[in-house]
């Protein structure tokens, strides 16, 4: 084992979930829900995981490798790492906490870049948790989740939302309502009805397209931010399609979960160039896949990543997922997460 000044260090994993938003993404984005009032956002956390491996290192050094991007950078501790390079934002997260040395931080996404359903910020979140256990100074679930916020939107130089925090930090299915001064979250187990319901008619399938979420919501919100009142009039369109999809998700109820993600596509693919594709919009035309599919619309900011859809019937799973083959996407498994989880481990790794 190694020690400094915090002891020995025994390893220890932290693993998060990613999420699916059903609906109202982007509303959680600071100051968007202030202009609009009663803004809401439905989200899941699926067990598509982000997670941080700790160990002991060397005696006056730290390393921080990415298990995605091939990649390991050292430094005298965990304050050395450039801010600038394909890590800055973990980098940028490590300095939150107390200087760490003789320790090995080995990152990984499941999710491919640009998916959609928040790695980025569920792996900052992962790393979070993983530094304030090792240091001592793990802060409180809504703290994290606003310090994380901060984070991202420091080193990305642009706004930022907070539902992939906070999905990362609960788990569940939640019904996130903002208002000022306050985030109020309501959270549904998932292995309740609601969780039941969702794992038979939910489907879930990457597109083969990276997104970038910055550029896209920079273009959805700024109308709004400029006082664009047919851009405002959407974003309420929006809220209020959350709204009837979390009474739905509440209420186990398909048929309306489905109308309600429909809804609310309709509305974001107008808000500005390049949220749709026309792969996307021609499956979701296409006869076959509407006879079978009652909502369906592309995770995050659009562009591409991941789409999350409602089988009207789980029986049509199968015919289904071989449509979205079809149309080039790679279908993935939709599990529910309770949320993190830290995991000791040997010496191996």
């Amino acid at each position: 084992m190694v020690t400094n000044g915090i002891g020995i260090i025994r390893p220890f994993r932290v693993v998060v979930p990613n999420r699916v938003d059903i609906a109202g993404g982007t509303l959680d984005i600071y100051p968007l829900y202030l202009l609009i009032g009663d803004a809401m956002t439905v989200n899941a956390a699926v067990a598509v995981r982000s997670e941080v491996l700790v160990r002991p290192y060397r005696r006056g050094a730290a390393r921080l490798s990415s298990g995605n991007f091939g990649i390991a950078v050292t430094a005298s501790d965990t304050h050395g790492f450039s801010l600038e390079a394909k890590m800055g934002l973990l980098s940028r997260a490590l300095r939150h906490f107390p200087a760490v040395s003789g320790v090995d931080i080995l990152v990984r996404n499941e999710a491919p870049v640009g998916s959609g359903i928040g790695a980025s910020s569920a792996l900052l979140v992962a790393l979070m948790l993983a530094t304030g256990r090792l240091t001592g100074t793990a802060c409180r679930r809504d703290e994290t989740a606003r310090a994380a916020m901060e984070i991202e939107a420091a080193h990305l130089k642009n706004l930022t939302g907070r539902q992939d925090h906070l999905a990362a930090l609960r788990g569940g299915l939640q019904g996130i309502r903002f208002s000022p001064g306050r985030v109020d979250v309501c959270r549904l187990p998932p292995g309740g009805e609601a969780g039941k319901m969702l794992r038979d008619h939910a489907i879930l399938a990457h597109t083969g397209i990276a997104h970038h979420s910055s550029d896209v919501n920079w273009r959805m919100i700024r109308g709004a931010i400029d006082g664009d009142g047919k851009v405002l009039r959407k974003f309420r369109g929006i809220a209020a399609t959350a709204r009837d999809a979390w009474d739905a998700v509440s209420a186990a109820d398909p048929r309306g979960t489905g109308a309600a993600i429909a809804s609310e596509w309709a509305i974001r693919k107008t808000l500005a160039p390049g949220v749709s594709t026309a792969g996307v919009e021609g499956l979701i035309s296409d006869r076959r896949f509407r006879r079978r599919v009652s909502g369906a619309k592309l995770c995050g900011a659009g562009g591409g990543g991941m789409l999350f859809g409602l089988l009207r019937d789980p029986d049509d799973r199968e015919a289904a997922e071989a449509l979205l083959s079809g149309a080039g996407m790679s279908v993935l498994p939709f599990r529910l997460s309770v949320g993190p989880r830290f995991e000791e481990i040997g010496d191996g790794g």
